[in-house]
């Protein structure tokens, strides 16, 4: 027995104890005596003590599993693991046993709660809890197994199971025998070896594309073959093959049409290989989205819509219009991607253009630009908001390009240079400015024994103040260059030009230093350094030599007839793109997840139009040097461009090509809108089915709405409520039986809307396996929960009952709940109050009267 105090620092308040005898006035004996018990009968309580003994009684649980996962050799030997345990069981020692499964109860001298798996006569069950069939819930289990040990009671679990729990909700059954400090020691029984299927997954596609349905094959032998079907047909099936431990199996087949589709998986295998033949099959559902939303805006191509149509196939929703009927209010927004095919920019409004522009921007609608000489060469893009979004170069009439130019000009003001020199430098500094375009930059330092921006950098448009700027320079101080040079390279680092250029004038009284490492530098960044000795005829060492390093010039500018026009930059011409005919090989380049796989072998064109792909634009197809196929991101969207008529003359080779429908179809999808209203997740955990939106755009109006249905595609009645939890994460919990799958359709917008339906499902019973078709990679690991929780693992050997230190567990390893705790701080509470109320009375009883 021992007195423990849990808030032992409460005890330094009895250092105040002394003043009730002096305040608020020194009391008479008796009354200073009352209040010092009364006080310290509080500041006792406050310490909160607690008594703690010894528990002389001790309770255990063992969950003795008698499941079909298990072999009947391994399930006798749980028996009797079970059975010498109870045995050893002493004085002040019972017991509970927790059975899961079996064809009948085990009969022991114990409590037995059986938990049964659809088999055995109830009525013989002390305390049952009905399951589905050939279900072993380790997690109920363990929990049953916690609950039947009184608190205040030592005690321990045994846990004699294979691990493959049909269930992985265990967490909290862990968390209360962690709490408690109950030791779980666990046995390692061998599942039976029988070949079974586990983990089926599908992904989502919309009709006409491929659905991919992954199985895993657990088991050892060979000739085994995979079948996977709906309701009424055979969808595809993979093997024979051989099979080691585990093999991961794929089929694809192509979706039909919008909705769900319930699949069924079945492994099919040699008669001696397989026995149990129930574990042979599994159930998925397939989520099949709506097709895709292509606006076609186009009329130059006769029938192309038609031929598109045939091409692409179901997987896409294909309205098609003019260019000159969509007017400034169309909303480009309801589609998941606009085609312009062959449309010329005069039939397509300005205000039109810049609605599709801002759709593609900030709604993610996907652009695909095509055709021939009516887009790109002779359509009149050219300075059209269409065109700024494109990524290729469209050009007009042939235009002079004109490079920008960052330029820095040094100019020696020491004392060397007065008179005419410094006259000279100013003139050479005059024409170097007068060339240059309001695009480019420019700025001056001047040195005289310091460094100074005499004009700082910027554009060169406003060339009067530069040049006043120049004319204020005078030849005072000193002569040292090396700062400046540093000062005009940090000033042209940063700019964004297309050439950068340094232009040092100076009569070369300059100070020695390490010019070349300096220049170098520069030089190394694209910067080059040009020098000018002014004031003197002839060649200069040091001049021409920072020139060289700089990959520059050197002049000599002796007088004012000996200036020179310095030539920093070479403008170019561009001419327009046009309509190339002929035959044409494509080479496909490769983009990151364009093809899916191998790149395609396109057939050659017939025509294209000449055009150059942009900075940052990847090129997917080309002839030669130039792109064919062009995409890059604009905003939230993605634009591409075919720079021929998908269905028109310049593909005439393409119409043959077995693939081309495919290759469109990817195409589109690739460019349309990949961004859908809401990123949803679906989980279940039995007969609660939890559904997650969260919101994928900025739109704060945007509130999804999800109702359940059926394979049919058919309302249920069973209410979805989204509640949002956190700004854009809205979560709905839905009461599910657990023999009904779950497929949800979520709209941004009321039930049965115009609004895009995105569709998920989960297969009825997704989170609870099949007793013999537990994934051995999901299982409880029996090791690791025994060294968690203090106890002891130990593995069975073919039935054998393992030996050693089973005898000794009833002994030792009993947990931290050995001691009964009793609280006294209640009852210090009641006697400081019992004894403050005897001191009023005290005080009221009449003098001549008191005891």
């Amino acid at each position: 027995m021992e007195l423990s105090f849990l808030q032992p620092l409460m005890a330094l308040l009895f250092l105040a104890v002394p003043l009730v005898w002096f305040l608020p006035s020194r009391p008479r004996v008796m009354h200073g005596v009352i209040r010092t018990v009364v006080l310290a009968l509080a500041i006792l309580a406050l310490m909160q003590p607690v008594l703690v003994r010894s528990a002389s009684e001790q309770h255990h649980a063992i969950v003795l599993d008698q499941s079909a996962s298990l072999l009947a050799t391994e399930r006798d030997g749980g028996v009797a693991v079970a059975g010498d345990l109870l045995d050893r069981l002493g004085t002040g020692q019972s017991a509970t046993v927790v059975q899961i499964g079996g064809g009948e109860q085990v009969l022991f001298d114990a409590d037995i709660h059986w938990m049964r798996s659809g088999s055995g006569d109830s009525s013989t069950a002390t305390d049952e809890s009905l399951l589905g069939d050939g279900a072993s819930p380790l997690g109920d289990a363990l929990e049953l197994a916690a609950q039947s040990i009184p608190a205040g009671l030592s005690g321990s679990v045994m846990l004699i199971t294979d691990g493959r729990s049909t269930d992985r909700h265990w967490g909290r059954s862990l968390g209360q025998l962690q709490d408690r400090g109950i030791p779980v020691h666990t046995v390692q029984l061998r599942p039976h070896e029988d070949p079974f299927l586990v983990n089926l997954q599908s992904t989502t596609a919309r009709p006409g594309e491929s659905v991919r349905v992954t199985v895993d094959v657990v088991g050892t032998g060979s000739g085994f073959e995979v079948v996977l079907a709906d309701a009424d047909k055979v969808l595809g099936r993979a093997g024979p093959f051989d099979c080691e431990s585990r093999c991961p199996v794929a089929i694809e087949f192509e979706a039909a049409q919008t909705g769900f589709i319930d699949i069924t998986a079945e492994l099919r295998a040699p008669g001696e290989a397989d026995v149990d033949l129930a574990n042979n099959r599994l159930d998925g559902v397939v989520a099949v989205q709506d097709p895709l939303r292509v606006l076609y805006v186009g009329d130059r191509q006769l029938g192309a819509v038609d031929q598109l149509g045939s091409l692409l196939g179901i997987g896409f929703d294909l309205t098609a219009t003019t260019p000159d009927s969509l007017d400034g209010d169309f909303s480009y927004a309801d589609y998941d991607v606009v085609m312009l095919d062959d449309a010329p920019a005069r039939l397509l409004a300005d205000e039109s253009q810049r609605r599709l522009t801002t759709a593609v921007q900030d709604k993610g609608v996907g652009l695909l630009a095509s055709g021939g000489g009516a887009a790109f060469a002779d359509g009149g893009y050219h300075g059209t908001p269409v065109a700024d979004v494109l990524p290729v170069e469209i050009t007009g009439e042939e235009e002079k390009i004109d490079p920008s130019v960052g330029l820095a000009i040094i100019i020696d003001t020491s004392g060397s240079m007065a008179g005419t020199r410094i006259e000279l430098a100013k003139q050479v500094a005059r024409i170097a400015v007068r060339r240059l375009q309001p695009h480019d930059r420019i700025g001056i330092v001047e040195f005289y024994g310091a460094k100074h921006w005499a004009v700082p950098m910027q554009p060169a448009s406003n060339k009067i103040e530069i040049d006043r700027a120049i004319g204020r320079m005078k030849a005072i101080g000193g002569t040292i260059l090396y700062p400046a040079i540093q000062e005009a390279y940090y000033g042209l680092k940063n700019v964004n030009t297309r050439y950068k250029h340094i232009l040092l004038i100076t009569d070369a009284g300059v100070e020695d230093s390490n010019y070349e490492r300096m220049v170098r530098r520069i030089s190394k960044d694209n910067i080059n350094v040009s020098t000018i000795l002014v004031g003197q005829g002839g060649h200069n060492l040091i001049m021409s030599d920072i020139a060289n390093w700089g990959q520059g010039r050197f002049y000599s500018v002796g007088d004012q007839f000996s200036l020179v026009e310095l030539i920093l930059k070479q403008p170019s011409t561009r001419k327009p793109p046009r309509y190339k005919r002929g035959f044409f090989e494509v080479t496909a380049l490769g983009g990151q997840g364009w093809w899916g796989g191998a790149d395609p072998l396109v057939p050659a064109l017939l025509g294209y139009s000449e055009v150059e792909a942009r900075d940052g634009a990847e090129t997917l197809l080309s002839a030669g040097q130039d792109p064919i196929l062009a995409s890059w991101h604009y905003g939230l969207g993605r634009v591409s461009a075919l720079m021929t008529e998908p269905v028109g003359e310049g593909t005439g080779r393409w119409r043959d090509w077995p693939d081309y429908g495919s290759f469109l179809g990817r195409l589109l999808a690739r460019t349309a809108a990949d961004n859908p209203p809401f990123r949803l997740s679906l989980k279940r955990r039995r007969h609660l089915v939890e559904l997650t939106a969260e919101r994928t755009t900025h739109d704060a109006e945007l509130v999804p709405t999800a109702e359940l249905v059926d394979a049919r595609g058919d309302a249920l009645a069973f209410p979805v409520e989204f509640k949002e939890n956190a700004p854009g994460l809205f979560e709905a919990t839905i009461v599910l039986p657990t023999e009904e799958a779950a497929r949800l359709e979520v709209t941004a917008g009321a039930p049965r809307s115009n609004q895009t339906v995105q569709r998920i499902a989960l297969p009825a019973a997704s989170d609870i396996a099949n007793e013999t078709q537990v994934d051995p990679v999901k299982a409880l690991d029996l090791e690791r929960l025994a060294e968690r929780t203090g106890g002891v693992h130990l593995a069975s050997v073919g039935g054998t009952p393992p030996s050693g230190p089973v005898g000794d567990w009833l002994a030792g390893n009993q947990g931290e709940l050995s001691y009964v705790v009793t609280r006294l701080w209640p009852l210090l509470l009641l006697l400081a109050l019992a004894t403050y109320l005897g001191e009023l009375l005290y005080r009221r009883w009449p003098r001549g009267a008191r005891p």
